[in-house]
């Protein structure tokens, strides 16, 4: 089946093979850029800081641990304020193949590449031909991969959860009827109990609904609302309290207007694809009614007021911007489908649509490849501080907790949450308490700059105890707590 059709300009040998080639050298390098993250799968190798805390509550889900998946976030050292349905998924994978981080890490990439089949697909539903759909995954793929290459094939739910709401997207974007809302509306609804923040498309097919069809449209409310509280009361129901609520609803996370700099400086890699799109954004935003496309400018649009405010949040990164690049790579594919059929035109716009990856390809692609020999070059020290760690017979506190779970120890402090919560007001006794409960007890540090943030005001408490130092590794301390402070 040939790439490219409906464009009679490409069916000259040249341009064809032109074309074809730069799509397959995109491609090359997609799977350069993820092949170290497939290859360190199975490996225990931390990729990120919250691999550990998945893994760590994806054992609650499942019963492994006697312990509550939603602990009472108040003087608490531990807090989830995730939807419960990704515990459960990593967890029964994870049973089954007897490591939580590693399960998370195949339902991810797993999950990934379910989200560039989706983008192809739903580019061809919506008007687009194969070569736009070819140009619109490239994009996604080549910039998550590139932009935002410690999120693939991590423990971490956010990659299934816009594969969940995608292939409902998929369901109604052609054809409207009540089971197709249906599908759709349960897709959302498993996405949403995956990842609860993901706002823009659930939003836009609302708001396009209501323009398009308002029967059907009062069908996906209903059914939305419906799933949303059955749901939270069947979970409610399981915990047999309403810690899941408080700690989604009201959870301690510090939110700071002195963050939008760095939330706008974040669109910079997105502002070629955002110019790109702004004769579409203008256009179709206003045909709602009669194309889909109106849902894609809507979805677009919301998307990056939605990753500015969430990016206004301390602890998030580039993944508030996520459902930015999906809507903005089905825009890219849909433009290259229906726009260009001349050759100068043509490549121009494909050099404006990948610049960011051109632009800053000769700095970054060594740092990323380099960065995939020391992740190997890594590996028999981590071993080897996990077996560390196993031998330690007295309790173990871990900053990167995947460290502590491949060791089989406790989870015991939720070193990002709880200092969230300590900066809005929370009291430092559990912390205190959990220091020298029992004496002696161990706390692993683990000093990469690019695997944890920094947590220096704890640490800063846990070191005014009296201790003993010692570093294990080049990047990994112990401070033993030897007794009370005086």
């Amino acid at each position: 089946m040939p790439i490219l059709d409906n464009f009679s300009f490409f069916r000259r040998p040249p341009s064809y093979f032109l074309v074809s080639f730069g799509i397959l050298i995109g491609w090359a390098l997609v799977l350069l850029l993820i092949s170290d993250k497939i290859s360190l799968i199975f490996t225990h190798i931390p990729f990120e800081y919250n691999e550990g805390w998945n893994a760590y509550l994806s054992e609650r889900a499942v019963g492994l641990v006697p312990a509550p998946l939603y602990p009472d976030p108040h003087n608490s050292l531990i807090f989830n304020n995730y939807p419960p349905l990704s515990f459960y998924l990593v967890g029964w994978l994870g049973y089954a193949i007897g490591d939580m981080v590693w399960a998370g890490r195949i339902l991810a990439l797993s999950a990934w590449f379910g989200t560039v089949i989706l983008i192809f697909r739903l580019i061809l539903q919506t008007g687009g031909n194969r070569l736009g759909a070819h140009i619109g995954s490239l994009i996604f793929a080549l910039y998550s991969s590139y932009f935002f290459h410690s999120y693939i094939a991590m423990n971490d739910p956010q990659w299934m959860a816009h594969f969940f709401m995608l292939l409902g997207l998929s369901a109604i974007i052609q054809k409207q009827t009540a089971l197709r809302i249906t599908t759709a509306a349960t897709f959302f609804i498993i996405g949403g109990l995956i990842k609860h923040n993901l706002f823009a498309l659930p939003l836009a097919v609302t708001g396009w609904l209501f323009i398009r069809d308002k029967k059907m449209a009062l069908l996906w409310v209903t059914l939305g609302l419906a799933g949303i509280i059955i749901s939270t009361i069947g979970f409610n129901a399981l915990y047999h309290n309403h810690f899941m609520i408080v700690d989604i609803l009201h959870h301690k996370r510090v939110i700071t207007l002195r963050r939008i700099k760095k939330a706008l400086g974040r669109l910079a890699i997105f502002l070629p694809l955002i110019i790109f799109s702004a004769s579409f954004l203008k256009k179709n935003i206003h045909l709602a009614k009669t194309s889909p496309k109106g849902l894609l400018a809507i979805f677009a649009s919301l998307s990056l007021l939605f990753g500015i405010f969430e990016s206004l949040g301390e602890g998030v990164s580039y993944n508030a911007f996520f459902e930015s690049l999906i809507a903005f790579s089905l825009i890219v594919g849909l433009l290259f489908s229906n726009r260009w059929t001349e050759k100068r035109p043509f490549l121009s716009s494909a050099v404006v649509a990948f610049l960011p990856v051109l632009a800053t390809s000769a700095f970054c692609l060594p740092n990323i490849i380099g960065h995939q020999h020391r992740l190997y070059r890594e590996k028999q020290q981590w071993d080897d501080v996990i077996s560390y760690v196993k031998a330690i017979k007295s309790p173990v506190i871990c900053d990167i907790s995947e460290i502590c779970y491949w060791a089989g120890k406790d989870y015991k402090l939720d070193f990002f949450n709880f200092y969230q919560a300590v900066k809005r007001g929370a009291s430092l006794d559990p912390l205190n308490k959990a220091i020298v409960t029992p004496v002696p007890n161990s706390m692993i540090r683990i000093t990469l700059a690019n695997k944890n943030p920094t947590y220096s005001p704890l640490w800063k408490i846990i070191m005014s105890y009296p201790h003993r130092y010692k570093r294990i590794s080049p990047h990994v301390e112990i401070i033993e707590i030897t007794g009370q402070k005086k």
